[in-house]
């Protein structure tokens, strides 16, 4: 079985994200096609670096042989921040990006190849464990044409874990045949992305913002999901849960999917590579102190009124579910 790797790729900051994807997916991944664009996808010039940084570093030296990059020129509009479409504005544009390896690979792949359409910061590990690559083999021979891989989610450090399980999308060569549109391939990464049911054993591992404070401002002011501001996301990692944007009008609550937590990092919730250097991969910009940042910041959350009534509106939504 023939698989192939494709995602964008944006600024040096990311090295670290991408060697651990290249060696979670080792020998079983046949090439990673690297999409990468001069603009970010908010309309600001960055340049290119992907070549800089992979002949920068021997690390990545037994992989560039299996490596190819995509360099474009495309100056994205600003986002219109007066539009209620914000965010699809800045998601067009990672489509069209991402759609431009589509050309690349229905040209050298045959039909049942399949294509992991990932980010530079998801990793599909199938060295840590033997069973890993079988669990996916079996995975894709009872499949049609599409499997949405759950991923386990670390945001701001490599052991800090938000429990919100999303899927990376894999397909093949056959079903990208038919996703001819300047947007289409993208469409399919972004129309299937969202909440699915964890396997028995986890596959992807997604390791988002795990840079230090001033990479994770540059991320979020330059991804497409506009109009969260440095306070919010400073916030955020005060308080270790994801930001929350007054400009979508978002709220704080006790909802489980909202929160991260610093975990103990193990076989069955990490990758070998990441437990066994873990001491030098973390960035420590997660206060050791966030618990008691959230009685301090949110102390209206923590009362005995509010935590009742929070449950009850949790019964009364599952009662609702199952009617």
């Amino acid at each position: 079985m023939k698989i192939i790797d494709t995602f964008l790729f944006s600024e040096p900051y990311e090295k670290e994200s991408l060697l651990i994807k290249l060696i979670l997916g080792g020998e079983f991944i046949a090439e990673w096609i690297i999409v990468e664009n001069e603009y970010t996808f908010q309309g600001e010039y960055k340049g290119v670096f992907a070549r800089q940084v992979l002949d920068s570093d021997e690390r990545f030296a037994p992989f560039l042989d299996r490596i190819h990059i995509i360099s474009a020129n495309i100056k994205y509009s600003p986002i219109d921040y007066s539009r209620k479409d914000v965010d699809t504005q800045g998601m067009d544009s990672e489509r069209r990006q991402r759609s431009l390896a589509r050309e690349y690979i229905i040209n050298r792949y045959s039909d049942d190849t399949w294509v992991l359409l990932s980010d530079a910061d998801e990793a599909l590990d199938l060295v840590s464990d033997s069973e890993n690559y079988k669990l996916l083999v079996q995975k894709l021979n009872s499949a049609n044409d599409l499997v949405c891989i759950p991923r386990r989610r670390f945001w701001y450090d490599f052991d800090n874990l938000w429990n919100a399980v999303r899927a990376t999308p894999i397909t093949t060569v056959a079903r990208l045949r038919t996703a001819a549109g300047d947007m289409d391939m993208g469409f399919l990464r972004s129309d299937h992305i969202g909440t699915t049911h964890e396997w028995e054993r986890t596959l992807v591992f997604e390791y988002s913002y795990c840079y230090e404070r001033a990479y994770i401002l540059r991320k979020f002011r330059t991804f497409p999901h506009g109009g969260m501001t440095d306070r919010e996301i400073t916030q955020s990692i005060r308080c270790n849960h994801i930001p929350i944007s007054a400009f979508r009008g978002k709220k704080l609550d006790l909802h489980r999917d909202l929160w991260m937590e610093k975990v103990t990092l193990t076989p069955e919730n990490s990758p070998r590579y990441v437990r066994e250097n873990l001491a030098w991969l973390r960035t420590n910009v997660v206060e050791t102190n966030y618990q008691q940042n959230r009685l301090t910041d949110y102390p209206t959350l923590y009362t005995v009124r509010h935590r009742a009534l929070f449950a009850i509106k949790q019964a009364i939504k599952k009662v609702l579910r199952h009617l």
